[in-house]
């Protein structure tokens, strides 16, 4: 089929698409893809994805002109390119009249458009198509997705996490499929209280922690109230919504702040030391009294 084994290399069907002989189209020299790097291999699922069920997105090219070994150059699909000449079947291409910047800006929009779903959307997505019955069981999903049926119980979860537990992170899309699954167990646990009410304190807290700062502090162990030792005392700082933000412990010959470590990045880090610096080194009104008691 690779070239003029081809009846017709280019099959208009409609408006500007054109069904071409994929050994007659050439990759843009300028496209982003480094040509090593698009291997069988690398490629697996679009061509297992193609085997299925067809191209199902058209490239974009435009068409050459005087030149005798290609027809059309593809401006966006180096992948989809190969995986049509891997198979040995005609390519579909929408043909576009393009400069050399309007080419770089197609291919930069497609490349920003393709940006993969997050987890969370993901199972929603899966839980919308079974509720639809566009599939029967999550494991003819599975098939028909050609994801694993494990991984498709663990997307799962997202939708089954209540908006509460949800609503605790900045975005949905921070939460980790791994961290859905542990949040909804934890959910229909013993934890369930527990992390009813951090979820509820996070929600109003400003500015919210990183996302993987909450998923901590949403699943961290109850800790047991404990004696002090000896010679201590100790009280805790909260802030307006209940969060510990730190604890005040002053000792024999010191005093302690201990810090949650999940609140503390380096920018933190450093405002924290700046301000007790200046506290520390601001001198005193007893200081003061002292020095002008001895001038006196």
């Amino acid at each position: 089929m690779r070239g003029d084994d081809m009846s017709e290399h280019l099959v208009r069907d409609s408006r500007s698409f054109v069904t071409a002989d994929p050994f007659r189209c050439r990759a843009w020299e300028f496209s982003n893809r480094i040509e090593g790097y698009v291997t069988e291999d690398s490629c697996r699922a679009e061509i297992e994805s193609v085997k299925r069920d067809g191209q199902l997105v058209p490239v974009i090219g435009r068409a050459l002109t005087d030149n005798p070994d290609f027809e059309i150059e593809i401006i966006c699909g180096a992948r989809r390119l190969f995986v049509a000449r891997h198979l040995k079947i005609p390519i579909r291409v929408e043909i576009r009249e393009l400069t050399d910047h309007q080419a770089a800006a197609a291919l930069e929009v497609e490349n920003s458009l393709r940006k993969e779903l997050s987890p969370y959307e993901r199972g929603l997505w899966l839980a919308k198509l079974l509720r639809e019955k566009v599939y029967r069981s999550q494991n003819e999903m599975a098939r028909g997705l050609n994801i694993t049926p494990t991984q498709v119980t663990r997307l799962l979860k997202f939708a089954e996490l209540p908006t509460l537990v949800i609503g605790a992170f900045a975005s949905p899309h921070d939460i980790l499929e791994s961290w859905a699954v542990e949040l909804h167990k934890a959910w229909g646990d013993e934890r369930h209280s527990l992390l009813s009410d951090r979820a509820r304190s996070l929600q109003t807290g400003v500015p919210q922690p990183p996302a993987v700062a909450i998923y901590e502090l949403l699943l961290a162990p109850r800790k047991p109230v404990g004696r002090s030792r000896r010679g201590t005392s100790s009280h805790i700082v909260k802030s307006a919504v209940g969060t510990t933000l730190f604890r005040f412990e002053r000792q024999r010959k010191e005093v302690v702040f201990r810090i949650p470590n999940v609140l503390v990045n380096p920018s933190v880090e450093k405002e924290v030391t700046q301000a007790l610096t200046a506290v520390l080194t601001r001198p005193r009104a007893d200081q003061k009294e002292q020095t002008v008691a001895y001038a006196s």
